[in-house]
């Protein structure tokens, strides 16, 4: 059985200048294997066999200038919609702090799906934003890295539980 699975990165800063939310661009697969990502449309990751995959994306925070705290947040869209619950924040001091905000979820997706990271700034002029790191001697930080891996076939259903995790309703399809 083949095994869908890609690991993604982007070795570019990312400093959006719009507090509205901007999609993140990748431009090196590391690994693929049964997923679509291209250069040609960066932001975009196909999903090519419908099932359940676990998606993990760990961007590389910092900012260049500025005094205060600014917010970066990160969130997963499935074709042009956000997904619920998804949306993590990192709080950036200055100009010397950096971190890494791990964001992941895992959820059924079809053929065809198309995923994106999504990113957004509370102040813009700040340099707020992902950040590759060239390091002496050492393998260049990716301003993110994005793992997604298949866990599960598609099925003729599946359960899902509802009301907040008090009933269980069978779903036709993947």
């Amino acid at each position: 059985m083949p095994i869908e699975y890609a690991q993604i990165v982007s070795t570019l800063d990312q400093r959006p200048d719009t507090t509205e939310p901007v999609p993140v661009f990748m431009d090196q697969n590391d690994e693929i294997s049964g997923i679509e990502h291209s250069i040609e449309s960066p932001a975009d990751i196909t999903v090519t066999e419908s099932g359940v995959y676990v998606l993990i994306a760990a961007p590389q925070v910092g900012r260049i200038s500025g005094d205060g705290t600014g917010h970066v947040d990160f969130w997963l869209r499935k074709n042009g919609k956000d997904i619920a619950n998804s949306n993590v924040r990192v709080a950036i001091k200055n100009n010397d702090d950096k971190d890494v905000i791990v964001n992941q979820t895992m959820s059924a997706f079809k053929a065809g799906d198309v995923i994106n990271v999504m990113m957004a700034v509370d102040t813009v002029g700040e340099g707020l934003g992902i950040e590759a790191i060239k390091t002496s001697g050492r393998p260049l930080i990716p301003s993110i890295i994005f793992s997604m891996h298949k866990i599960k076939d598609s099925t003729d259903g599946h359960w899902i539980t509802t009301q907040k995790g008090t009933q269980k309703v069978w779903v036709e399809g993947t």
